[in-house]
């Protein structure tokens, strides 16, 4: 958490930076290439810490299973989603990028329930095949409710602000990491119902994640583009940040306490150049 808390810092600040303000003086070591170059040291330092992150699951041989790393990957497109949608406002999020075009908040909208769909499909297909009671395969009526009693997303579709819905969506996204990180290779192959002809393995649910969120990312990157606010420079450069963390936090899926110091080196590490470049623009 402190990593992610330090990216999203430097993010932020990073994200409204101008061409300009990128070539602005900012050195690291015998680097004097202007702030730019913050940008690629912290992916580098993020990637590097990926690396050595990688090696000590190796050592302590306490590899990422299959599902582990299948939630690696839709991690990076959460993180990819959150690098499009960085400093979007309430008010951008519900205008119409073009005749025919969801609105940003009604995309967001979309994948969310679709995910919220996923999760509780999937997490009632790993209940049946763990308890081998001889319940039904489909998910009934009655173990939907009983699933989301409480959840108030339902007020949120309707009322919410697109910033409320991404701060739930937030919360959901750790609940299904959390939930299937322990999902065992022989339970990938798990028969799941939906709305398919027939029931598709634990396997292909979870590749869903990744995929339909990815798809939806696009979706919002052109709404983007349509209302006038395409990415600069500085935006591209936090979604590769954004990549670099989501490598590192792939990598911590199911790892117990490898990897919490060097994370909170490199978090300080970040906060560092980020005062310094907070200093530069003032």
């Amino acid at each position: 958490m402190e990593l992610q808390s330090a990216v999203e810092r430097f993010a932020r600040l990073a994200a409204s930076l101008t061409d300009a303000d990128l070539e602005r003086p900012w050195t690291w070591g015998d680097y004097d290439e202007g702030v730019r170059f913050a940008f690629f040291r912290t992916c580098e330092s993020l990637r590097d810490l990926a690396v050595r992150l990688a090696d000590e699951r190796r050592k302590a041989v306490l590899p990422q299973t299959q599902a582990q790393h299948i939630l690696a990957q839709y991690l990076s497109a959460f993180n990819d989603m959150e690098a499009v949608v960085l400093g979007v406002t309430d008010e951008q999020a519900v205008q119409l990028p073009a005749e025919g075009e969801w609105p940003l908040r009604t995309v967001l909208r979309h994948f969310v329930k679709a995910e919220g769909t996923f999760f509780a499909i999937t997490n009632y297909a790993l209940e049946r095949a763990r308890a081998n009671d001889g319940r039904p395969l489909a998910l009934s009526d009655e173990g939907w409710e009983a699933f989301w009693a409480g959840d108030p997303y339902k007020a949120l579709a309707e009322s919410g602000s697109f910033s409320e819905i991404l701060a739930y969506y937030r919360g959901l996204h750790k609940r299904v990491l959390e939930a299937f990180a322990g999902v065992s290779d022989s339970e990938l192959d798990e028969p799941v119902v939906f709305w398919e002809s027939q029931p598709m393995p634990v396997r292909f649910r979870l590749h869903r994640f990744e995929s339909h969120l990815r798809q939806h990312t696009i979706q919002m990157d052109k709404a983007l583009v349509a209302l006038g606010l395409a990415s600069g420079e500085a935006r591209r450069l936090v979604r590769m940040v954004y990549a670099g963390l989501a490598e590192v936090q792939g990598l911590l899926i199911g790892a117990g306490q490898i990897g919490v110091h060097a994370c909170a080196d490199l978090a300080a590490e970040i906060d560092r150049h980020t005062d310094e470049i907070e200093e530069i623009l003032q």
